[in-house]
């Protein structure tokens, strides 16, 4: 049986003193990998929007966590020339022993639209950014390439990887799916309900012996947010939150069976957007200012708790034990886990080092032991 295992991706990148204590904590942990966002900006509507850049942080992390696989969790097609990206990702591949994974996704409008960065042909751009980064790892030199988007002429990317870089596809649309079938050499979506997630790996699995591919080359990842409490009332804060998230992504709730044609007036009067072009690709925090949440209020009240409480990696230890086993049973292989718990003491016995801790010494290890 394949090896469970765990990332802790480090998301709260905006004060390197903060960074360097957590990337020392988890070097000494049990973490099989770290990782860190590419971001410009956060997530519209959220709190933070201090990010450090990813990929010299990582060239920094590569000695503070010797030994330790890293990770970009997850950049895009579009703010790098695939031959920058492949560069990028041959350093980090050198400077941790090939210890690099290069997480990709279809990119996010708060990285992109603000900055007016073309953010169109999403599926496309990526799938020639990473067939034109492969040929650079594979050949080095005598590169030539000729797509839609991205060209190179007996072009040159020197020296080679150490080993294989691999690429892991972050999205599960049908068309990603596909193409991660086709191309990559790991999955990894984001809070992905566990029925789902199975499916989906379903049919990755389908198109990857279609196309002759190794199933024992591929990683099954899943990203995911996780809180950690034994406060009822401060989890139900939380929950709270996921509700009203949860609103925000009709594609999700039309897939769950919780969608309801009256939605479709009171989503586009809140939002500005149809429920069908909705997608954290097209808005950025300037829409989500304009968002008027309250009138979400019909979509937020019809979503059960129980499926809240189900969904989401949130809980006390023994809540999180069981959620963990469900994706375990659903076929994830690697979990990335994005910590929400505080650094702060007030947010004792559970801040996020505790939490790290905890996870460590005491929930890793169950999988890594039944492995």
């Amino acid at each position: 049986m394949t090896d469970i295992e765990f990332g802790n991706n480090l998301y709260y990148s905006h004060s390197w003193d903060l960074l360097k204590k957590k990337v020392l904590a988890a070097s000494q942990e049990a973490w099989d990998t770290i990782w860190l966002p590419d971001h410009l900006s956060g997530i519209p509507g959220g709190a933070i929007d201090d990010f450090l850049c990813l990929w010299p942080l990582l060239g920094v992390f590569s000695e503070l966590a010797k030994g330790k696989t890293l990770g970009s969790a997850v950049t895009d097609p579009y703010r790098l020339h695939p031959a920058t990206l492949a560069q990028m990702s041959t350093t980090l591949n050198h400077l941790t022993g090939g210890k690099f994974i290069l997480g990709i996704g279809a990119g996010e409008g708060m990285n992109l639209k603000a900055y007016n960065m073309p953010y169109d042909h999403a599926v496309t751009k990526m799938d020639e950014s990473i067939r034109l980064m492969k040929e650079f790892w594979n050949k080095g030199k005598n590169v030539t390439f000729e797509g839609k988007y991205f060209q190179t002429n007996d072009a040159v990317l020197l020296p080679k990887p150490v080993s294989e870089i691999p690429v892991w596809i972050a999205g599960n649309g049908p068309k990603t799916l596909k193409l991660t079938a086709e191309i990559a050499d790991g999955w990894m979506p984001l809070g992905a309900f566990a029925d789902f997630y199975k499916t989906d790996k379903e049919e990755i699995v389908k198109v990857m012996k279609a196309k002759g591919r190794d199933i024992n080359k591929f990683t099954f990842g899943y990203f995911t947010r996780i809180f950690m409490h034994d406060d009822e009332s401060r989890l139900e804060s939380f929950y709270s939150g996921m509700k009203s998230g949860l609103a925000l992504q009709p594609q999700t709730l039309k897939k769950l069976g919780y969608w309801k044609e009256d939605y479709e007036q009171i989503f586009k009067e809140a939002t500005g957007f149809d429920s069908d072009k909705m997608s954290i690709l097209v808005y950025d925090r300037e829409d989500a200012r304009k968002f008027k949440i309250n009138k979400l209020a019909p979509i937020v009240e019809d979503i059960p708790d129980k499926l809240i409480r189900e969904s989401g990696m949130v809980g006390t230890k023994e809540d999180i034990i069981k959620k963990i086993q469900k994706y375990v049973d659903a076929g994830v292989q690697h979990f990335v886990l994005e910590l929400q718990n505080g650094v702060s003491s007030r947010n004792a016995p559970y801040t996020y080092f505790d939490v790290t801790r905890i996870l460590s010494e005491e929930i890793i290890p169950i999988f890594k032991d039944s492995n």
